[in-house]
């Protein structure tokens, strides 16, 4: 029901950014939270490119008929090996972590302030104002 008041996709997609961001917030605790155990491999959380393929395959003539569907687009933690890794195995940087916390946080507020800004539309509309 909120979905079609908000615009359907779009709050669906504001909603699970939402999820992601939470997530991914997460799993950069857990990162740091390992920074120094012995080959501990990072995690990432994949999300806003299925996203973006999925709203860009929307804007396409024919919508998003051969696409995922905006709403079963979840946010999936990987592993990554491949990035540099210390002699002890471990391969989580501690400044690039904090970076993406950094980056995350602001990915949060925007979000939850756009979230907030749909239901004070709502809540206007209601109240007549």
């Amino acid at each position: 029901m909120l979905e079609k008041l908000f615009g359907g996709d779009q709050f669906a997609a504001l909603t699970q950014s939402l999820d992601a961001a939470a997530l991914r917030h997460q799993v950069i605790a857990h990162n740091l939270a390992n920074v120094n155990t012995p080959g501990f491999k990072r995690q990432d959380v994949v999300f806003e490119d299925r996203l973006a393929r999925a709203l860009a395959q929307q804007k396409e003539p024919g919508g998003n008929a051969l696409g995922e569907p905006i709403t079963d687009i979840r946010p999936s933690v990987i592993t990554t090996t491949t990035t540099g890794e210390r002699a002890d195995g471990n391969n989580v940087d501690l400044e690039e972590e904090n970076v993406k916390l950094a980056i995350n946080t602001l990915r949060f507020e925007v979000l939850s302030q756009s979230v907030a800004g749909g239901f004070s539309g709502l809540k206007s509309a209601i109240n007549g104002r």
